[in-house]
């Protein structure tokens, strides 16, 4: 039986050899990285694309809707409002484990790949559960985070250069596992191991590394859900971990 990370790059080569035939080079399409994770979890595409409830669910199956979300959640919450009381909704969330950058500049030519200092960031999801937070706690939903390897390819602009790049195309180059969030516990697994059991807000930010509205954002997320309680110390509140998130 094949793991999960041959079964994606399986779905990625023929996502790959298609795009060559059909558009050829140069022409994007649909994102490598949205038709690779639709073709991984639905192989049937007689599954894809499906109109349901005035919308076009981009899986809709024996198991219910699976919506493959790149970006913002925000077109989400309509579709959410229409599929969670007929359906099970599984939206799927890319976040990147190890990124390779590759920058092209203005007359095509790539840059040797360089990988990026940045690693796995999951409590940053959070700026995008806020926008379906009134549906986090229904029973029918469950997010589902991936974490793939990517080279992230770049655009520069002639005038400001890697001040105002453009992302070009993602190509994922491995599959590394995902976190699945269907309880109020299992969101606290977004957050950094090294966060204690009391905090403050300054604290839960500088730890997170999550500034501002972000930080707002994951506070709200786990309060609302019962993640998290808080009470009154000073001018702000000290937050605590209402679920211990290792029982199941």
């Amino acid at each position: 039986m094949i793991d999960k990370n041959e079964r994606f790059m399986q779905a990625l080569d023929t996502v790959i050899l298609e795009k060559r035939d059909r558009e050829g080079i140069g022409r994007l399409g649909e994102k490598l990285v949205h038709a690779s994770l639709k073709l991984f979890y639905e192989p049937d595409r007689a599954c894809h694309e499906v109109k349901h409830c005035g919308f076009v669910a981009d899986i809709l199956n024996a198991s219910g809707v699976t919506e493959i979300q790149t970006g913002s959640f925000t077109p989400l919450k309509r579709k959410l409002e229409a599929f969670l009381p007929l359906t099970s909704v599984r939206v799927v969330h890319p976040v990147p484990d190890r990124k390779t950058v590759v920058w092209i500049d203005e007359n095509g030519s790539f840059s040797e790949p360089r990988k990026s200092p940045k690693k796995r960031d999951t409590a940053s999801v959070f700026r995008q559960l806020i926008s379906i937070l009134p549906y986090l706690d229904n029973p029918a939903l469950t997010v589902e985070i991936v974490f793939l390897d990517v080279e992230e390819y770049r655009m520069l602009h002639p005038k400001y250069q890697k001040r105002r790049s453009v992302r070009y195309e993602r190509v994922p180059t491995a599959y590394k596992g995902e976190l699945v969030l269907n309880a109020p516990k299992d969101y606290l697994m977004l957050l950094p191991v090294a966060l204690p059991a009391s905090f403050t807000a300054s604290e839960f930010s500088r730890i997170t590394k999550l500034r501002g509205m972000g930080a707002s954002a994951a506070l709200k997320v786990l309060l609302t859900l019962g993640a998290l309680t808080r009470e009154r110390e000073g001018r702000g509140y000290r937050y605590y971990r209402a679920i211990d998130p290792s029982v199941s």
